[in-house]
């Protein structure tokens, strides 16, 4: 009997792997190309992803670009610099545009139809370009039962997704961002759409970088959709947390370890603004600190205990 225990044991953890290794996003790291680009608005040159417009404008980024093509990695469009999230390559596409409402997207078709009721995670890796004027937590992802596609303009599709971003969760131009969101399925679904599907007026920006591009243009990565398992991954110790109070200008941090910590603040453009140490809750004045998007990290003797972004307004 224990060694039927054991092996069903490990039957059952192997089994929930290969479910939550089961990616339904094939070549979701964008690896897989029928020829390397040469231009921007080549996504169709990526095995499996295209685009639901009747125009081809989102792009494709590859180490094997030629250096004067500017879809090359990690270097592109001028002022980009990004190395991928893993592999050799990414798409990119504007979140929000300069002229009004103009959107760009991805689409591709799933490994097979999702189940009624199942439960799936849908991840991807998100970056933003050097060289626009802000960055946007407002992107969402349209599950379909049938192929959108021949779509006529530029503009906002009017479909309604499913499932969008945390808000909150703004990308920055130095790391790649995690979105993470759970989907329960209908049934059927076999395709997927990524992008923008708000109106300017309700789409949410924030300016971190002065006369530059009015715009938002973000690269995404490894992309994937697995069934749920019922077990999540927290990047954030439970001991903390952090959150910014506008009314006051204060950052306010609760320490529930009973450790010493150390906090850093750094500012997007400028680097390292605050570094201070603490016990007990605190409280960081945040009076003449420029606006936008701040990153934090707390740590124990050294090692990285919790860590996220702060919007401050």
């Amino acid at each position: 009997m224990k060694l039927i225990f054991i092996s069903l044991s490990a039957f059952l953890i192997m089994t929930t792997s290969s479910l939550k290794a089961q990616n339904l996003i094939s070549n979701g790291g964008f690896e897989n190309y029928t020829g390397c680009p040469v231009t921007f608005s080549q996504i169709d040159s990526v095995v499996g992803w295209t685009v639901p417009t009747s125009y081809v404008s989102t792009d494709f980024f590859h180490t094997c670009a030629p250096l004067s093509s500017l879809v090359g990695v990690p270097v592109n469009q001028g002022t980009g610099y990004q190395f991928p999230h893993s592999g050799d390559g990414y798409a990119g596409l504007f979140i929000y545009a300069p002229a009004p409402d103009i959107r760009e997207y991805i689409s591709t078709e799933l490994v097979s139809p999702l189940v009624a009721n199942q439960c799936y995670q849908f991840e991807m890796y998100i970056n933003i370009l050097n060289g626009v004027k802000y960055t946007s937590d407002d992107i969402q992802v349209l599950f379909s039962d049938t192929l959108i596609s021949g779509i006529q303009g530029y503009g906002v599709l009017n479909y309604t997704p499913q499932i969008e971003n945390t808000p909150g969760n703004f990308p920055d131009t130095l790391n790649w961002t995690l979105v993470q969101m759970n989907y329960t399925a209908s049934g059927g679904e076999k395709f997927i759409v990524i992008g923008n599907f708000k109106n300017d007026a309700n789409t949410t920006i924030v300016s971190f970088l002065q006369n530059a591009l009015p715009a938002t243009y973000t690269y995404i990565d490894d992309v994937s959709l697995t069934i749920c398992t019922g077990i999540e991954t927290l990047n954030e110790n439970n001991n903390f947390s952090v959150n910014y109070n506008q009314t006051t200008n204060q950052i306010l941090i609760e320490n529930r370890s009973g450790k010493t910590a150390r906090i850093e603040l750094f500012n997007m453009l400028s680097g390292k603004v605050i570094q201070t140490l603490f016990k007990e809750n605190t409280e960081l004045n945040t009076v003449g600190f420029a606006t936008g998007i701040y990153a934090y990290r707390i740590s124990i003797f050294d090692e990285i205990v919790s860590s996220g972004k702060l919007l401050l307004q």
